[in-house]
């Protein structure tokens, strides 16, 4: 069953999951707004937007409605706002490298679409349905006579309204070689055309010596008559007109070349980033709450949601995109942005992040004394979430059993020693998982782990303490290709292109991205040439740490 001219309102209440009894509560009783909670949000261009979001029993019967109402409607590819798969992107693609972008603006729109246009337009094909079915839908879907800002089935009953107005529009843009777009109440139009050329049903502008003007502009009269027929009204203050030779802007987005997020806005990004980076979380939140009106938003939350909203437009593996996104990564905090896969070797900027490898890697010495014997190795360890140390099975097996002295530093703080105990020795994948036990650490800078393995040809950055220097004060760092993939007792392993030595075992292996994907567990032991280098696959390790939280629940239970 769907919405169609055989539907009845008692259907149509099965449809929702409700009684038709149960939906005549909603908007015979007196103040239909009662159901509603108003609020006002800031507009971008100033001025406030008012919200009227339904309450929790009324929002489900318009979430429901909503995909009853996407059932019978099919969207034209112009209109980009509120439909699956488009958005403010799709609606600025078809208006990149024009010799001018023409953007209006619908006054009021959601409040010019009233109860009498919804009925209106469901009782008329190709919806044709029943009257008193078209009525119920345009009571749950109005109030106070309009569609209100804030409910689940406004979006897509506006751009039904407007299907005609969308068709009249796309028609005379074909018919003056122009590009035709809307989302929602923004309009824009794009052309080929020199400026003399462009056609006045769409545009007029003033003439200055002889010369056409764009800078001074208003709708042609065939536009502003499709749209005052359609049942809207034109915001002639915000009807603009723009060459290609300025910056080209549709939906907030530059269109001159391709579609791109405004330099400003790159740059106001950046800002915020470096500010965290020089003067801390907690001052860079200060400075930023006394800027915004809002001072709800947190800084760091707002940060990951603009580089969001940069990789929606300029895709994730842009450029751009990539170097904030590293940055604010880098960042000791808890949000972090996707990456993607690293398609470019890491050059020199990345080598400025020696203290954020430093602050994560440890230099790890292991000794075993007993009455009989004393044995002792030195390794490298990484840290992982939940207060992890990583390193490899033979740094804390010695000769006769497990050490029994671990001590761990950083290289930049060698004086900060720091005892730990092991928690899991896999022999076989030769790995090891250790704690610290003390002095208490209380924050302990930690590696992400990557969703996906390395494969071959991928470059591996590789950290460790290869035959520790007491003055090194940073972790040794060397650029690494993949060269084979193998596994052994099951066990898989990535071989490298580049001979490792005592002291890097337990180190990590890093993605372009800064991502764990391994552990060294194999290199030279102070003999001859060997070409048998290489790491133990993330997905080991994985494992390991599966085991670990398994046996963690089975002891809690016993």
């Amino acid at each position: 069953m769907k919405l169609d001219s055989t539907l009845s309102v008692d259907g149509l209440a099965s449809l929702l999951g409700t009684s038709y009894i149960k939906i005549k509560h909603f908007y015979y009783k007196p103040n239909t707004s009662a159901y509603y909670s108003t609020f006002e949000i800031d507009k971008k261009s100033g001025g406030k937007r008012k919200i009227m979001s339904p309450e929790e029993r009324l929002k489900t019967l318009q979430r429901r409605l909503k995909l009853l109402l996407e059932g019978v409607y099919v969207s034209k590819k112009q209109v980009n706002a509120f439909v699956k798969d488009r958005s403010i992107v799709t609606n600025a693609k078809s208006h990149t490298r024009k010799k001018f972008v023409l953007n209006i603006d619908l006054e009021d729109f959601f409040t010019t679409i009233t109860f009498a246009r919804v009925r209106g337009l469901l009782i008329a094909k190709p919806y044709a349905l029943q009257p008193s079915v078209a009525t119920v839908i345009a009571h749950l879907a109005t109030v106070h006579g309009f569609l209100p800002q804030g409910s689940p089935c406004s979006p897509i009953l506006s751009n039904m309204v407007c299907s005609s107005m969308d068709r009249q529009l796309l028609s005379l843009a074909k018919a003056h070689r122009a590009e035709y777009s809307r989302y929602a109440d923004d309009i824009s139009f794009s052309f080929y055309d020199n400026l003399q050329f462009i056609s006045e049903d769409i545009v007029e502008t003033v003439k200055s010596d002889g010369l056409h003007n764009h800078y001074q502009c208003q709708t042609g009269q065939a536009l502003e008559s499709i749209i005052l027929r359609s049942g809207f009204k034109i915001n002639e203050s915000k009807v603009r007109l723009q060459g290609r030779y300025e910056r080209q802007v549709v939906t907030g987005l530059v269109v001159n070349k391709k579609v791109n997020v405004d330099r400003q806005y790159i740059r106001k990004t950046s800002a915020m980033i470096h500010s965290i980076s020089t003067d801390g979380l907690t001052l860079a939140r200060e400075k930023f709450k006394s800027k915004v009106k809002d001072s709800s938003v947190m800084l760091d939350a707002h940060l990951q949601g603009r580089l969001l909203f940069i990789k929606q437009v300029v895709t994730v593996d842009s450029v751009v995109y990539k170097r904030l996104a590293k940055k604010f990564n880098l960042l000791e905090i808890d949000y972090k942005v996707p990456l993607g896969k690293s398609k470019s070797v890491r050059g020199l900027e990345s080598r400025r992040y020696s203290k954020w490898y430093d602050e994560r890697c440890w230099v790890i010495e292991s000794e075993l004394s007993t009455a009989e014997e004393f044995d002792c190795s030195q390794g490298t360890g990484f840290a992982i979430k939940g207060g992890y140390i990583i390193t490899c099975a033979h740094v804390v097996k010695l000769k006769g059993g497990i050490a029994n002295d671990i001590s761990l530093c950083r290289v930049s703080k060698r004086g900060e020693v720091y005892k730990a105990s092991v928690i899991v020795c896999d022999d076989n994948r030769d790995l090891a998982v250790l704690k610290i036990v003390e002095p208490a650490l209380a924050i302990l800078p930690y590696f992400d782990m990557s969703e996906t393995i390395a494969d071959i040809g991928d470059g591996v950055d590789i950290l460790g303490f290869p035959n520790d220097k007491l003055g090194a004060t940073h972790v040794g760092r060397q650029k690494v290709s993949v060269r084979n993939k193998f596994a052994i007792s099951a066990v898989t392993f990535c071989q490298i292109d580049k001979e490792l030595y005592s002291g890097n075992s337990g180190g990590p292996a890093l993605n372009d991205d800064g991502d764990l994907i391994g552990v060294v567990t194999s290199g030279n032991d102070g003999g001859g040439f060997n070409d048998h280098s290489r790491f133990v696959c993330i997905s080991e390790l994985k494992k390991v740490l599966q085991d670990l939280v398994v046996a963690a629940n089975e002891q809690a239970l016993a």
